[in-house]
């Protein structure tokens, strides 16, 4: 299971290529909370640059709805056994961190599965 496309998704995407050599199935998550941005083409990118790599992936578009972001991946990665879970640790300032909280920390404090966080 990997994360959203971003910068620091792809660097944790480079940094588990040696870790996730053997895997059986690779899902790219990106959960859709903007309007509009539910019928954009994302994951793309990385998903392209996975084939590059030998992988077959698939690229799951989750409604974030009313849920928050890291909630919404970790109740993905039960429903669909994930045993893994690949992600970019964005950084935000400390204000900002601790008045709308962070997917990272977030993650981090309720993770159900194994985690490669990549900054």
């Amino acid at each position: 299971m990997l994360g959203d496309g971003g910068r620091a998704a792809a660097r944790a995407i480079g940094d588990a290529i040696p870790i996730i050599r053997g895997s059986d199935r690779i899902e790219i998550v990106i959960i859709t909370n903007e309007r509009g941005k539910q019928y954009d083409i994302e994951g793309v990118d990385i998903f392209r640059h996975l084939a590059r790599h030998g992988f077959k992936a698939d690229v799951q578009r989750i409604p974030g709805g009313n849920i928050d972001v890291a909630d919404a991946l970790l109740s993905y990665a039960a429903d669909s056994a994930a045993d893994f879970m690949v992600m970019g640790g964005f950084g935000h300032s400390r204000v900002r961190e601790f008045m709308l909280g962070g997917v990272t920390r977030s993650i981090f404090q309720s993770m159900t599965l194994p985690v490669l966080l990549s900054h």
